[in-house]
């Protein structure tokens, strides 16, 4: 695995690390993308890079 390689999948671990805090912590219906990507320390644009929607990223954190 190549540098990039290494830093989406790292970032694509915080914004599912953060996702998940958030979900102990509320509803996923009230969770926001911009509060994953507060906690997570990335813009909204590298949010889109990774999912579509709070949907898809719920899907792969539950491995549907």
């Amino acid at each position: 695995m190549n540098k990039n390689e290494i830093k989406y999948f790292n970032t694509a671990i915080k914004m599912d690390q953060s996702f998940l805090e958030l979900l102990e912590k509320k509803d996923f219906a009230y969770i926001t993308v911009k509060e994953i990507c507060h906690e997570a320390d990335v813009n909204r644009s590298t949010f889109y890079l990774h999912y579509e929607t709070l949907d898809d990223l719920l899907k792969k954190v539950l491995n549907i």
